[in-house]
């Protein structure tokens, strides 16, 4: 039995007069996450490295138990619904570095850190190696650690990494698998210890898009990288495998710099010659953030943007793109745009300082700096509610993991109906479900539950072969046992897990659809007729624009109306017995604001229609 799931919540509800309201059933269910890391493995990222390992746990335990407050003792005003949400099922967790090469051995001088940036460097690969937490990182003669002396640890070996087997290229958890959370937790916390060897160009926009990019390179001017080569996701890429189509997909970026990512024409940026100091100035530190797009030196910020949205074009909103990054501390919820325009956050030298560095946009406690990251938050723009920017000179990246939970949550919810549908004495909903064949097929099957009834669908006709699907009734809890096809679940033990807040979903008594098959739910309500006497319940949705006292007017001794914020009569409520049979009563708005009235649970906002009086 395999739950189904809307790509839309049905939620908020209204009143409305059409005859039906259709929504996609995905099959497969939206609790999977693939979450990319990449992080920052230049020489100033040590602490950093140090205090995302130090929230690690929390992050995965978290998401795999749907507990928002796991290992914590809640406050007491925090309901159930604040607190759970649905939990991954199966979580991808990945990681790459941001060195991504750039530099011509021929234009390296005498500077030993930009050995580091050879070739294509760690090239977007997901990185696999427990080397670094094994070791840690020692200073030694000739490394570029000038805050320690010879010999002093950099970077801190972690406990029960040498006992590891060989990792794979991305950390797998299924809630049905045999990996714990736990075994998760420290596998990646050994993998993600990355180092502080980077190249200290850091390209981190690059290295993120290369790692999830398709390898048969569609579009040559968004899918080419340096050298000419090509993405590393599927179809045979050597990250294959890591984005799954229907999964959510979650970036995370973890630096204390600019990023530069360069086009083919900006590796001079990385010289270290006589004709890069005439081109670019000496001031090596400073090129990156001086170098506008417009030069042709820095791949523009869209890119990245077009990049991740290509990858799910059906479904943009199942990308967060995360940035803990160098913005000033006090930004708290502050709009992108207002930091933007910070003078803390504009990239120039730091002339009192005097070695070359651009002024610093924030500085932890421990005295860590960073830079204005301002081609971060270009791309966070372009996502909206779905970004996710935090400061990295915070003490605890617990804050900024906990709103990157948040996020991924909120697209989550999509596995159970976000409301309730009301059954009636047959044990039925009043919905149909069509299911739209997968390419090729064209023939309806009765053991998937297909019968003869029409096939039309109002809200998703387009393409391929549609088969209506019969429902199975269900009465006092308990699913009949003579018919195939699917049900409205709101009483199976799995809910319980899988639907925390909102304990109903469509299921299937056969188990999934085909690959790549849909399925359609309409769900239906009579359009009620408004006579020009129409009272109580027969006057909802009678347009009161013009004249507001009608809606009084028109109540009756069972439902009492009035003239809602839309200009529409509506039933005045307090609870669900107050309404008419199968109606809720609820706000209209959904963050529950406003008044309360009776609503019918199948109609979408986004298709009411309202009658004007007669």
């Amino acid at each position: 039995m395999l739950s189904a799931c809307p790509t839309m919540e049905l939620a908020p509800l209204n009143p409305c007069t059409i005859s039906s309201a259709s929504i996609r059933v995905d099959t497969g269910g939206v609790s999977d996450v693939d979450l990319l890391f990449v992080i920052d493995n230049s020489a100033s990222m040590a602490s950093e490295q140090e205090k995302l390992a130090a929230q690690l746990p929390q992050l995965v335990n978290v998401l795999v138990s749907g507990d928002r407050y796991y290992g914590r003792t809640p406050p007491d005003s925090i309901t159930d619904k604040e607190r759970f949400f649905t939990p991954v099922r199966s979580l991808q967790l990945g990681v790459v570095s941001s060195s991504m090469g750039g530099a011509q051995d021929d234009s390296l001088g005498k500077t030993p850190a930009l050995l580091d940036c050879v070739g294509l460097g760690d090239d977007g690969v997901l990185l696999r190696s427990v080397d670094v937490a094994v070791d840690g990182v020692v200073n030694t003669a000739n490394d570029r650690f000038p805050d320690y002396e010879v010999g002093d640890t950099v970077l801190e070996p972690l406990a029960g990494c040498d006992e590891l087997d060989a990792q794979p290229s991305y950390q797998n958890y299924a809630a049905d698998g045999d990996t714990t959370a736990e075994e998760l937790v420290q596998s990646f916390a050994c993998v993600s210890r990355l180092g502080v060897r980077g190249c200290p160009f850091e390209q981190q926009l690059e290295a993120m898009w290369k790692a999830v990019a398709p390898s048969d390179g569609r579009d040559p001017a968004l899918h080419t990288f340096l050298d000419g080569t090509r993405g590393h996701g599927d179809p045979d890429g050597v990250n294959e495998g890591f984005v799954r189509p229907d999964a959510i997909l979650a970036v995370i970026e973890i630096s204390d710099e600019e990023d530069c990512s360069i086009t083919p024409d900006g590796t001079g940026l990385f010289a270290n010659n006589d004709e890069a100091t005439r081109l670019y100035t000496s001031k090596v530190n400073l090129r990156c953030g001086l170098f506008a797009d417009s030069e042709g030196l820095l791949w523009p910020a869209e890119r990245y943007v077009r990049g991740l949205r290509s990858l799910k074009p059906d479904n943009p909103d199942r990308i967060v793109f995360g940035a803990i990054v160098g913005i000033p501390l006090d930004t708290v919820n502050q709009d992108l745009d207002a930091i933007l325009a910070r003078a803390d956050m504009q990239f120039e030298e730091d002339v009192a300082e005097g070695k070359n560095n651009p002024k610093t946009s924030c500085i932890s406690s421990q005295g860590d700096k960073a830079y204005p990251p301002r081609r971060f938050l270009e791309v966070a723009k372009a996502f909206g509610e779905d970004a996710v920017v935090h400061s990295i000179c915070d003490d605890s990246f617990a804050p900024a993991l906990d709103r990157l939970i948040e996020r991924i949550a909120s697209k989550l919810s999509g596995n159970c109906l976000p409301q309730p549908l009301v059954r009636d004495a047959d044990g039925e909903v009043r919905c149909d479900v069509f299911e739209r064949l997968p390419p090729g097929e064209q023939a309806c099957d009765p053991k998937r539950g297909h019968d003869d009834k029409p096939r039309t669908m109002n809200g998703a006709s387009a393409g391929g072969a549609v088969c209506h699907m019969q429902q199975v009734p269900v009465i006092a809890g308990v699913r009949a046992t003579d018919g195939i096809g699917w049900y409205y679940d709101d009483f199976s033990d799995e809910l319980a897990d899988d639907c925390k807040n909102s304990p109903q979903r469509i299921s299937f008594t056969f188990g999934t659809l085909p690959g790549g098959g849909e399925a359609f739910i309409e769900c239906f309500r009579p359009v009620p007729r408004i006579e020009r006497n129409a009272r109580g319940m027969d006057a909802v949705n009678l347009g009161c624009e013009a004249t507001p006292s009608l809606c009084g007017e028109r109540s009756d001794d069972a439902y009492t109306l009035f003239c809602s914020p839309d200009n529409s009569c509506q039933i005045e409520c307090e609870k669900n017995p107050d309404c008419p049979p199968g109606w809720v009563c609820g706000p209209k708005q959904a963050s529950g604001d406003g008044p309360k009235y009776c609503q019918i649970p199948t109609c979408p906002a986004d298709e009411q229609a309202r009658t004007q009086e007669p």
